[in-house]
């Protein structure tokens, strides 16, 4: 699998902190989701098949004139991809429990190690909705479940459930490139027999699974909630992830219309993960 990457560099004011988080949340609605925050403001990356410059504009339009940013746009060679991201990757450690690093990081003793190839920034567990999501995971029995990774990235959180001894894993992303990268990097942990597609909700027709992880955006969820109901088991678990704090009541208000009733939530720098139980 082959295709650039386009990547927007934004510089934002020191004094607005807060911006970078609602840009990028907006950028995530049309595609974008890979982001590297940094001192000066943030990198935002999306395939390039995935770009449009119009929808860039329009989610943005809405903010120029309140904040105080400005952005130039590159191209990145598929072929770069792999150097441009490595620069960038460090080790991550949660709850003492789970250790993720990629070839070029020293190996350590920890409960649950998963090893990856740092691709692409899809769900490598720097940003806090794929942090607290395994977060969450650590205190799940996971054990003889069927599981679903919904949006799945790099598949950190399936590796997790593999390594947590589910019964099965189905990982679904809508872009290739994730999808591949899913496929790589459970060859290289050991879980050799999940189910990984390039797809999206309407894969889920006819499949029941006992936990859902959905770490996608507002939008996406809110959109396919009856896809999720329908194929979670009755007594069964999902866990929502990719949206704001002031997202929250929305994302219950549409689960529990589908019988999925909330139990709890945590939050960081603003981004929720919610726990909800389909009755």
């Amino acid at each position: 699998m082959t295709g650039n990457y386009i990547e927007l560099v934004f510089t934002t004011a020191a004094d607005e902190e807060f911006v970078a988080d609602i840009l990028m949340n907006e950028l995530a609605e049309v595609g974008f989701d890979s982001f590297d925050k940094n001192e000066t403001g943030f990198r935002a990356y999306v395939p390039s098949h995935l770009y449009s410059e119009e929808n860039v504009n329009e989610v943005l339009s809405a903010y120029k004139e309140q904040f105080n940013f400005e952005y130039v746009v590159n191209t990145i060679p598929y072929q770069n991809w792999n150097e441009v991201w490595e620069s960038n990757f460090s080790s991550i450690t949660i709850k003492d429990q789970l250790y993720i690093y990629a070839d070029f990081h020293e190996k350590k003793d920890y409960p649950h190690q998963i090893k990856m190839h740092p691709k692409m920034a899809f769900g490598t567990g720097h940003h806090e909705t794929t942090f607290q999501m395994a977060e969450v995971m650590l205190d799940i029995d996971f054990a003889n479940k069927v599981v679903l990774d919904m949006g799945c990235g790099t598949g950190i959180l399936a590796i997790l459930a593999h390594q947590k001894h589910a019964k099965h894993i189905t990982a679904i992303d809508n872009d290739p490139i994730a999808a591949e990268s899913c496929e790589e990097n459970a060859m290289l942990n050991g879980m050799n027999d999940a189910t990984i597609l390039c797809g999206d909700a309407s894969d889920l027709a006819g499949k029941h699974f006992d936990i859902i992880l959905a770490n996608i955006n507002r939008n996406i969820l809110l959109n396919d909630m009856e896809a999720y109901a329908n194929s979670l088991n009755a007594g069964g678990t999902i866990l929502f992830s990719g949206f704001y704090t002031e997202d929250l009541e929305m994302i219950i208000a549409s689960a529990e219309s589908h019988q999925m009733f909330y139990q709890q939530h945590q939050s960081k720098n603003n981004w929720v993960v919610a726990i909800f139980k389909k009755s």
